[in-house]
């Protein structure tokens, strides 16, 4: 073996060396910030609901989404206002997981109604309260059962016409466009 051979090898081996650590790095990295963005948001739903109960399941859902998305998108900046805008998924949704369909009207002014479709199995029943965008998930309350905590599922595969939600048992809903909301809310 000649010393240009064992030179090489030793650059490679230290190439690889640096490469792990650089992966190692940045596994740890995204650990943490992940980590972050959890503990705020159970921060959130603590201060929520040690604070003054909320008048509707609405002003609910919009005091846990607005301290969620301020938290995350803003980590620095001081409480505020922050409403996040409804109107990118404001809409009527076909909303498919397994073989339940239901067409779920989401409203600019944060209200849903869930419908089951025609071939939906017997036994499915209306579903209606609150929704508003929580950083990169869905928050719900409903007005019948359970108003606090919220329902947080986080939104994926997203386009201008369909997105998925991950719903807190492990399972996934489809929803797609069926007629985006028109209100001066929401203009085009």
């Amino acid at each position: 073996m000649s010393a240009s051979d064992s030179r090489s090898g030793s650059w490679v081996m230290r190439a690889i060396l640096w490469l792990v650590a650089l992966f190692i790095i940045i596994t740890l990295a995204q650990k943490v910030l992940f980590r972050k963005v959890v503990e705020q948001k159970v921060n959130c739903l603590d201060r929520a609901a040690t604070a003054q109960a909320a008048a509707t399941p609405l002003a609910a859902v919009d005091k846990y989404a607005a301290c969620v998305t301020f938290k995350v998108d803003k980590p620095d900046a001081k409480s505020g206002d922050l409403r996040p805008p409804r109107c990118r998924y404001a809409g009527t949704w076909a909303a498919s997981r397994g073989n339940m369909v239901y067409h779920v009207t989401l409203e600019p002014d944060g209200r849903f109604l869930a419908e089951p479709a025609s071939n939906t199995p017997p036994g499915a029943t209306n579903i209606a309260g609150a929704w508003s965008l929580a950083g990169d998930a869905m928050a719900w309350v409903y007005d019948s059962g359970s108003v606090w905590p919220p329902d947080v599922n986080l939104i994926s595969a997203a386009t201008s016409d369909a997105f998925t939600l991950s719903e807190v048992n492990g399972t996934s809903t489809r929803y797609t466009l069926l007629d985006q909301a028109t209100s001066a809310f929401c203009k085009p």
